[in-house]
């Protein structure tokens, strides 16, 4: 079974060699890499010359820059594995997180993505901790209701659902692996798997820090109206999910037009949220305020997510 480790790069070429290296040390050796360079200004093309003597790892470039989302679509167009998986150029995978994912892809036939979780590292790629967030799903409740980042990395995924969906929208510039996460849980189930298989390098130009914070949130709320959008609309899913769509499509909206300064919006938004599922909601809400105070208010309508050393 063929995994293909897909590598979206772009000016990251100083951390481009450990994660290839992390590949030659997987206990499976039945992979390929797909790098796709997205017309780095760096030393890329020094760099990946000492690694053209692995005939796995196979190398493409973009004629200009293109975008993460363009480019990561292209890494999966180009792979030929039975399953896929995203590797950040400035990160590393254990050594046996190729066998472990493809025996639990073995075992599970009916999942579209089975994930980890991941170690937190500074930027010399020393071991902080093992991150807390990724987790199993409630049972019964789709990723897109939940939209924490309990899905993260090592995140693979099969071939034959990636290509039963629309694909990675090459226009996104952030939350690109959130958007392929909430399709690819559209055509499959979901298992986590409680072990850390992925070392994430936390550094000044990853791509969701170093003051980035509000254009990937911003980013990854357009991705779930999009999301919610497209569920709505099927008829084949009950009712009652159906409407936790359209609430969750609301909520998303004020928070995103709240930030977005778009006011009207907001307004807008709120008056319909009740009338659309979303008065169990505002009754939580209503209740953890007086607790919580403006702590509460700055989480859901200033604070962007940030994952620190």
């Amino acid at each position: 079974m063929l995994f293909s480790i897909l590598i979206a790069n772009y000016n990251n070429s100083a951390y481009l060699g450990t994660a290839l290296e992390s590949l030659q040390t997987q206990t499976c050796r039945d992979w390929e890499a797909i790098v796709v360079d997205d017309a780095s200004t760096d030393d890329f093309e020094k760099i990946i010359g000492r690694w053209t003597l692995d005939k796995r790892i196979k190398i493409f470039r973009n004629q200009r820059n293109e975008g993460c989302g363009y480019t990561k679509r292209r890494c999966a167009e180009l792979a030929s594995g039975s399953l896929l998986a995203f590797l950040d150029p400035d990160d590393a995978l254990s050594p046996g997180a190729l066998k472990m994912m493809a025996e639990a892809h073995a075992l599970h036939p009916e999942c579209s993505l089975i994930h980890s979780t991941h170690y937190i590292c500074d930027e010399a790629l020393h071991v902080v901790r093992i991150a807390g967030y990724p987790k199993s799903l409630p049972v019964g409740t789709p990723y897109l209701l939940v939209g924490d980042g309990s899905i993260h990395h090592f995140a693979s995924f099969k071939k034959t659902c990636y290509d039963r969906t629309e694909g990675i929208s090459p226009v996104l510039k952030k939350a690109v692996d959130q958007d392929l996460y909430y399709k690819i849980e559209e055509v499959g189930e979901i298992l986590y798997i409680d072990e850390p298989l992925y070392y994430y390098r936390i550094h000044a130009g990853s791509i969701s820090n170093a003051g980035k914070e509000r254009a990937a949130t911003l980013w990854h709320y357009s991705i779930i109206l999009e999301a919610c959008r497209r569920r709505i609309g099927k008829v084949e899913h009950p009712a009652s999910l159906r409407k936790a769509y359209r609430a969750r499509y609301y909520k998303i909206r004020v928070f995103r037009s709240f930030r977005q300064r778009r006011y009207i919006d907001v307004i807008y938004s709120l008056m319909i949220f009740p009338f659309a599922g979303g008065w169990k909601n505002i009754l939580s809400y209503a209740a953890k305020l007086p607790k919580e105070g403006l702590a509460l208010v700055r989480r859901s309508l200033i604070d962007d997510y940030e994952i620190k050393v």
